[in-house]
């Protein structure tokens, strides 16, 4: 009986969704215009000197007004449905939008007095396999509001999944040269960026955004889908793994020295 209500709530879900409306709004927060030109150029701003400041408030006041959570569930639905217009549209919103965030923090950073690796800098050069969780959880969430026209939960899924701070760690890497923290934070960036676009795509097909997809193409997604998870999980756990070894040599050196020298 469980499964039975939980199968006619899903079909409800979905009869009772206007496609036409969400996929106005998704596009409408995916294109590439004045205005998200502009807030990619304050969040960035603000997250690079957040950064720099090591201050966990500035940097989520980047994470709440940066725009590349439009382009990238765009991206999302463009897939599900196979839309090569969109997909183009989409895909070069979000490569301005980043290219132009790198560089205008590089920039930042260059005429900076602070120039170390703060705390918060390095948080985004080490990736590991629970950032791919939180962002796919994220990402469940964030499709799933913004299908369901719950504008308010976005935000929260903007702060989880964090896509402008390493934007900005990499423009931190590049202007001082540290091939190390550019690298770590431009994986961070990917495993969000992939994991939060193919899993609105996932999203968009459950509830039916993709009826006219043949069989083939189904399952080509699918194998897709798997293939890219698949691809972020090796590193990032094997990543997970360094992180907690490094831990707990820590912990038994500091048991050690205590146990030694009080």
């Amino acid at each position: 009986p469980d499964i039975r209500a939980l199968a006619q709530w899903w079909q409800d879900e979905i009869s009772r969704l206007d496609q036409r409306d969400v996929i106005a709004r998704v596009r409408t927060e995916a294109g590439l215009d004045g205005r998200y030109m502009f807030m990619v150029l304050m969040s960035a701003g603000i997250a690079i000197l957040g950064l720099l400041q090591s201050s966990p408030a500035v940097v989520i006041g980047a994470m709440l007004i940066s725009p590349l959570m439009g382009p990238i569930i765009g991206l999302g639905f463009a897939l599900a449905t196979i839309d090569s217009a969109e997909i183009r549209r989409t895909i070069l919103a979000l490569a301005v939008g980043a290219v132009v965030a790198v560089a205008f923090t590089a920039l930042i950073v260059v005429v900076s007095p602070l120039q170390n690796v703060t705390g918060e800098l390095a948080a985004r050069t080490r990736p590991n396999l629970f950032d791919l969780v939180i962002a796919v959880l994220s990402a469940l969430a964030g499709t799933y509001a913004t299908i369901r026209g719950r504008a308010g939960t976005v935000v929260g899924v903007a702060i989880a999944t964090a896509l402008m701070p390493p934007l900005a760690t990499i423009g931190f890497g590049i202007a001082t040269l540290n091939g190390t923290v550019a690298s770590g934070a431009a994986l961070l960036f990917v495993t969000n960026f992939v994991a939060i676009t193919l899993t609105a795509a996932v999203m968009a097909r459950l509830y039916g955004f993709a009826r006219s997809l043949s069989p083939r193409q189904t399952m080509l997604g699918t194998l897709i889908v798997i293939a890219a998870f698949g691809g972020l999980a090796i590193p990032l756990g094997l990543s997970l793994r360094q992180i907690a070894w490094e831990t707990r040599v820590s912990r038994d050196v500091r048991t050690v020295l205590a146990d030694e020298f009080g």
